[in-house]
């Protein structure tokens, strides 16, 4: 390769034979709701799978904890915990198309941008598969910011034109019950999963963002009482 262009053009045949080999690919197929969460180092997947089954069974802390593929086992669901690796090779192999083409949903944690899970997105569009997006860290976010926040979320998904975009979420996975999305969001995963990747929709009424009361009386995890599965 010579110049840029030639670079470009060989990231567009390479791009071209993984969408080709990831649609042959075979699908692995689970029973019951299998939900994957996905997201760089950092961006609190493992905090959010604590928080969900309602105790410490991933491990946490600053730099990448989850080493492989990790299955956390809640009642009537699995969660899938994965790398926070977002480069084209984590996902660019058999097995890893196999696991996600396989999944019942896909939460793709962000904290500040798209662009973070930009590649993954375009690969879940390309395979038709539907995902949510998760802006995890909102407590970070100063109060009088959050509005501005969401905005900047909701026109990058515009602009970059997500296809199967189902929902947006804007939680604090270390502080469940802070803001009223993470209510909305267990209620969302609890709900019995039909035909999930043929039920999308673009509007964005109906995206789920902040209309439940976070003083319900709903649990603020998955399970209501502790699981030993996990």
């Amino acid at each position: 390769m010579k110049s840029f262009d030639d670079v470009a053009k060989y990231e567009k045949r390479r791009q071209k034979a993984l969408s080709k080999l990831a649609h042959k690919t075979k699908t692995i197929k689970r029973q019951g709701n299998n939900i994957g969460i996905f997201g760089l180092t950092s961006t609190g997947k493992s905090t959010i799978v604590n928080s969900l089954l309602g105790k410490n069974v991933a491990e946490t802390g600053v730099g990448e904890t989850t080493k492989e593929i990790t299955s956390y086992h809640g009642t009537g669901y699995t969660l899938w915990d994965t790398p926070g690796r977002n480069d084209e090779l984590t996902y660019s192999n058999e097995k890893y198309i196999s696991f996600i083409k396989g999944l019942t949903r896909r939460l793709i944690l962000i904290q500040y941008t798209i662009k973070e899970n930009l590649n993954l997105i375009r690969l879940f569009d390309d395979l038709e598969l539907g995902y949510d997006i998760i802006a995890n860290k909102f407590d970070e976010i100063d109060e009088d910011e959050q509005s501005k926040f969401q905005c900047q979320i909701q026109r990058e998904i515009e602009s970059f034109r997500l296809k199967l975009k189902k929902n947006v979420f804007f939680i604090s996975a270390k502080y469940p019950r802070m803001f009223p999305s993470w209510l909305e969001m267990v209620d969302y995963l609890t709900n019995e999963c039909v035909d999930y990747d043929n039920s999308f929709t673009t509007d964005t009424d109906s995206d789920t963002s902040s209309s439940s009361d976070s003083n319900s009386d709903s649990s603020s995890g998955l399970n209501s009482d502790t699981d030993d599965d996990s």
